[in-house]
């Protein structure tokens, strides 16, 4: 998992913001969704029941378990490149939960029946360890795309395939298998409270200093409440690994000054680029000089004027 992967799950793994990222993508921000009723969902699926279990199995980005009334599970898998395997991935995960719970089941209804708490009333449920009455917690995954290039990618399984090519009463044989994928910069900071905001915001204006700034001015004290961690996150998002050095001694970031920071440090490697390219030019004037007047091979002249070897090759064309 790369940096910004792993950053973005672990801003998403705390419940405030992975109930204010599902209020936001799926309700336009209306709270349907409590970080209380939240909890972190952690497990590896394996797909063989008979793995030794030193053998790692398949780990999820971020999935919770939402229990108010009934419960229902969500996950979130993050992308800083596209992954066009997207949505088989999905169904593999949804499918692998499934699995799960129905393992988990069959685990308890063996013991009921072993401790003639219960019996099987049908010969399926004795082959398969599942009652008519069972019922699942649902499952539901999305992505999220966190690049900066547009994503194209399949929104379904079949959209990885050659069906669209078939005559349609032969597509009509297919269930697809579609999913949601959630592109940071499409989406509308507005909708979100926690500092999910200020990362969506910043993030879709990193190729713009003046709407950075306009933006920044204008939720100031939004941004003097981002913990360390949002932080982190946006200045890997927008390649500013330092962005935590402009930290305000009343907290938050002061992204006025970041990037400004940024500006003078670009013009200092100009000014500096600019100082080189103007020495080298006068070497090579003065390497010119000596040729002519003193009929100097280049490499005698770089030798007199105290050019180091391993810098000789740049004025050998002299």
């Amino acid at each position: 998992m790369g940096r910004i992967n792993e950053l973005v799950c672990d801003c998403l793994g705390r419940p405030e913001y992975y109930a204010d990222f599902w209020n936001g993508t799926q309700f336009r921000g209306v709270p349907k969704l409590q970080s209380k009723y939240l909890k972190r969902y952690d497990c590896e699926y394996h797909k063989s029941q008979h793995k030794p279990i030193s053998v790692a199995g398949i780990q999820r980005d971020v999935l919770m378990q939402y229990q108010e009334t009934n419960a229902f599970i969500l996950g979130v898998e993050v992308m800083e490149n596209p992954d066009y395997t997207m949505p088989v991935r999905i169904m593999d995960y949804d499918a692998q939960e499934f699995q799960r719970q129905i393992k988990d089941i069959r685990v308890q209804h063996e013991m009921a029946v072993n401790e003639k708490q219960e019996t099987w009333n049908s010969g399926g449920e004795y082959l398969y360890g599942v009652k008519r009455e069972d019922e699942f917690q649902p499952v539901h995954t999305v992505a999220l795309y966190c690049g900066t290039e547009e994503y194209d990618g399949a929104d379904s399984v079949l959209g990885m395939t050659g069906y669209d090519k078939l005559e349609p009463d032969l597509q009509a044989l297919f269930t697809d298998y579609p999913i949601q994928v959630y592109q940071l910069k499409d989406l509308q900071e507005e909708n979100y409270q926690t500092g999910l905001r200020e990362i969506i915001a910043i993030f879709k204006r990193s190729r713009d200093r003046d709407a950075i700034k306009k933006y920044y001015l204008e939720h100031k004290e939004r941004f003097q409440r981002m913990d360390e961690l949002s932080i982190d996150t946006l200045g890997a998002l927008i390649g500013k690994s330092k962005l935590k050095e402009f930290k305000q001694e009343k907290g938050g970031v002061d992204m006025c000054k970041a990037f400004e920071d940024e500006r003078e440090e670009g013009r200092e490697e100009g000014r500096e680029e600019g100082l080189r390219v103007g020495r080298e030019e006068s070497l090579r004037q003065s390497i010119c000089n000596l040729m002519e007047n003193l009929k100097l091979t280049s490499r005698q002249a770089m030798e007199a004027l105290g050019i180091p070897r391993s810098e000789w090759n740049k004025y050998e064309q002299v």
